[in-house]
């Protein structure tokens, strides 16, 4: 064999080069197994954070998309247990879950919470708490009288308050007119099938025409919005009024209380209205009940149109309320 072909004899004796040859190799072997290792441990780690920032960020828009709109709010208080009847509907884009309510008594400063609650509403989703499944918190020394405030906690950790916002908005303009706001599209007129009973009681004839010359009662909705929430309670002085001039027709039908057949009674028992409240009143009789006995009231025997006054009287919590409510242009007919 040739001499140069033959292995350097000097080079495999030198182990201690051989041995720094290869340690350098296993060395930079370990180098990048480590890099690798790492790299592919910062890819990872890299894509759970982006996916945890997602998904922060997607509960976020979740929770900014929650909306609860609530409508007749009231709170009643039964044996220390607050009593909180309204109807919620979801208005937001996303699905709601509720889990706690909390309730603020602020006229005594004290509070209570119920966080048993599983109420899920999807999108568009109403659910009415009336009094027998009224939502229930628990605040010793709390009366019906006091004044409320309340709100929602969801899943994702929203406070929703249960103001009705139009009810607020009214509540404030209230403050210069009056407590009690009327639906003038509910207004109502019934006739009689006997001289002390209603033939078509409760639902009556939604119109602003009303026939002439024959005994009718009229019906229409009030809501107590008055800005301290204090109960108003009408008595029997309050009337359906229209004046005698300029119109011609003139006539006055005071406040009765109608039973469920439309049986109207011969003496009157206060009526009472929460604060968020709405109910139908009554006028029928040509004499308050406190002053005389009931007798049917009859409408103008001429074709005219007449403008109508609600003239009301009661008490605002303890205190004297009397309202005046310009209310609406009927035509006879």
């Amino acid at each position: 064999m040739p001499q140069h072909l033959l292995p350097n004899k000097k080079f495999w004796k030198n182990s201690k080069g051989v041995s720094g040859i290869i340690a350098t190799i296993f060395l930079v072997m370990i180098i990048l197994f480590l890099y690798a290792n790492v790299f592919i441990f910062i890819q990872r780690e890299n894509t759970r954070f982006q996916d945890v920032v997602s998904e922060v960020n997607q509960m976020d828009i979740d929770r900014s998309s929650e909306k609860l709109i609530v409508s007749n709010l009231n709170y009643t208080v039964v044996e220390d247990k607050v009593h909180v009847e309204a109807q919620v509907t979801n208005d937001g884009a996303v699905s709601i879950q509720i889990i706690t309510i909390w309730v603020v008594d602020k006229t005594i400063q004290k509070y209570g919470h119920n966080d048993t609650l599983n109420i899920n509403l999807k999108t568009g989703d109403t659910l009415i708490f009336t009094e027998s499944n009224a939502l229930r918190v628990t605040i010793k020394g709390s009366s019906s009288s006091n004044v409320f405030t309340s709100w929602f906690v969801t899943v994702r950790g929203n406070l929703v308050p249960l103001e009705e916002e139009q009810g607020i908005i009214v509540a404030q303009l209230a403050q210069g007119i009056g407590s009690l706001a009327l639906d003038f599209e509910k207004f109502r007129y019934f006739t009689y099938e006997s001289p002390q009973k209603l033939s078509n009681y409760p639902t009556g004839t939604v119109s602003f025409n009303v026939p002439k010359n024959e005994y009718v009662a009229f019906g229409c909705y009030l809501t107590n919005l008055d800005p301290s929430k204090q109960t108003i309670t009408i008595d029997s002085h309050s009337l359906f009024w229209q004046p005698g001039r300029p119109g011609v027709a003139e006539g006055a039908w005071f406040i009765v209380n109608v039973n469920e057949d439309g049986t109207i009674n011969g003496a009157y028992s206060p009526i009472s209205l929460k604060y968020g409240e709405t109910k139908m009143f009554v006028f029928a009789s040509q004499n308050d009940l406190a002053l005389g006995s009931f007798s049917r009231a009859k409408t103008p025997n001429t074709v005219t149109t007449v403008a109508t006054f609600l003239l009301l009287h009661g008490t605002l919590g303890s205190t004297a309320y009397a309202q005046n409510i310009p209310f609406v242009s009927l035509f006879y007919n």
